[in-house]
């Protein structure tokens, strides 16, 4: 994107990326040549946005520079975010509506442990349980004090600390609350005074558990539903996890899960279960995008990398997920053998600009192969579009990838 600020004719903004509706901008503000200001949104205004923004992966924007200059007075550079907020927003609300996704977790009455996929549009905690019968929510801050669950298996957060905690404004308890944002990508502990299903719109968001070493971990997984993997199918690749004690929360008490292998994973659950040293492990299937924002492609292709990480072959499939508006036209690069005068080559395979299913070959176990992906920009009607891959195995695991595709030669 370039536009002229309003009112600042010698400032251009040369760059602009929506990584997601409000949180991930980045602004580069030139005068000629000369890169006078760049915001990252770790930083500054903006950064202000959210309090768990993950840190922006350089190799995505292989075009801008990472030297930093302040040569722009306060009140230049406030009036440039807000103008750059006004003429790029319609095109962020478009992009992020090939994002957008809904995750229906049913919550019982009392006390329900949660694992949240999307980002909510709106992350605080009275819209996003707005029309609910929900009235507290806590979520893992810090390391927990104790393992109390194991010992009482009622929920008491009093009795243990290193919690977040949101009361309902109805209750009496509310200016005592700390936790001011329900992210994506998390798990939670939510209390209904009623049962109902919790249909959680948001930006869908690739699942990255980052494990505590020799400790419980409250995490959670996408699986299909019905017919998830069992716990001991899901986690008889990982020597960390192996045999470690679970415990999943029944009728508002947590409860050992005893039989691991033919007790079944649930969507949108989330669990307690021990890692023992240190871990890295995802899931039998490990999808490794090239940026955590996913695959972003713009002039050139990208691919996406799938690795088996369980005892046992497993026959993935690749699901293209549109949403509401134009979704990213892709195509498929494979190598070409036999042309004499090109002994190896490439060439593109088109998909359907809407939804599409590909089965791939079965993959054995430890190994893995990359899928290169290219967009055709030609086709796109906007600056920037969006849409999802859905990746799924015959054990029942899911795994969402963003997928955004950039045309520069377009105006916003």
């Amino acid at each position: 994107m370039r536009t002229h600020i309003f009112g600042l004719s010698n400032i251009m903004v040369t760059k602009t990326y929506r990584m997601n509706m409000w949180e991930r901008w980045r602004f580069i503000f030139t005068k000629g040549r000369e890169t006078l200001y760049r915001i990252e949104p770790s930083e500054g205004l903006f950064g202000r946005l959210s309090n768990r923004l993950p840190s922006v992966d350089s190799n995505a924007f292989p075009q801008t520079s990472f030297k930093w200059f302040a040569k722009v007075p306060r009140c230049q550079w406030l009036v440039a975010c807000a103008s750059v907020l006004l003429v790029g927003l319609p095109d962020v609300l478009h992009a992020g509506q090939g994002l957008r996704r809904t995750q229906a977790i049913p919550l019982s009455k009392g006390w329900n442990a949660v694992f949240l996929e999307v980002e909510p549009d709106d992350t605080s905690p009275a819209k996003v349980f707005s029309g609910l019968p929900v009235d507290k929510a806590a979520t893992l801050v810090e390391n927990p004090t104790t393992n109390q669950f194991v010992s009482d298996s009622a929920i008491d957060l009093s009795k243990s600390g290193g919690w977040g905690i949101w009361y309902s404004a109805e209750l009496p308890e509310s200016f005592l609350k700390s936790l001011d944002a329900i992210h994506g990508n998390q798990a939670y502990l939510v209390h209904a005074k009623e049962g109902c299903v919790w249909q959680a719109v948001g930006s869908a968001t690739q699942t990255i558990v980052k494990w505590r070493s020799d400790a419980y971990n409250l995490v959670g997984f996408p699986v299909r539903t019905p017919g998830g993997p069992t716990f001991g199918q899901f986690f008889a690749g990982s020597p960390a996890h192996v045999g470690q004690k679970i415990y999943r929360l029944v009728n508002g008490r947590w409860k050992q899960v005893l039989q691991p292998t033919t007790q079944a994973m649930k969507s949108g659950e989330a669990f307690w279960i021990f890692c023992e040293g240190r871990s890295e492990y995802q899931g039998p299937l490990r999808v490794e995008a090239p940026s955590r924002l996913g695959l972003l492609l713009g002039r050139g292709g990208n691919e996406i990398i799938l690795r088996n990480n369980c005892p046992h072959p497993l026959n993935p499939t690749v699901e293209h997920v549109p949403g509401a508006s134009p979704a990213v036209p892709l195509s498929v690069i494979v190598r070409t053998f036999g042309d004499p005068a090109d002994p190896t080559s490439t060439a593109s395979v088109p998909m359907p600009a809407a939804a599409w299913s590909q089965t791939l070959p079965p993959l054995e176990s430890g190994d893995g192969f990359a899928i290169p992906f290219e967009c055709r920009a030609a086709e796109m009607v906007r600056p920037e579009q969006a849409s999802l891959l859905k990746i799924t195995t015959d054990l029942g695991t899911e795994t969402w990838v963003p997928v955004r595709g950039f045309r520069d030669d377009l105006e916003d």
